[in-house]
């Protein structure tokens, strides 16, 4: 994305006469209004897996509690005296 931003900047510079003319110009417009579209489109995607991620570790918040519960219980009992 810096690539295409520098280059159209570049082009912007160098251009004479009517912008609108510029094919160059014109053709670097678009690929880089192509490429945000797809970034845009591939932020939301992780925007949305990394919310299902966050319901998902939830559910499994209960079952470390316990996991840890019975680590420590177990660990206390061989310090109890037989």
């Amino acid at each position: 994305l810096d690539e295409t931003q520098d280059k159209v900047l570049k082009l912007l510079k160098e251009s004479e006469g009517m912008i609108l003319d510029n094919e160059p110009l014109i053709n670097t417009l678009q690929q880089s209004k192509l490429t945000t579209s797809m970034i845009v489109k591939r932020v939301a995607e992780a925007t949305e897996t990394d919310a299902r991620i966050a319901v998902e570790r939830e559910g499994y918040r209960s079952v470390a509690t316990r996991g840890s519960l019975v680590y420590f219980v177990i660990a206390d009992l061989a310090e109890m005296d037989p």
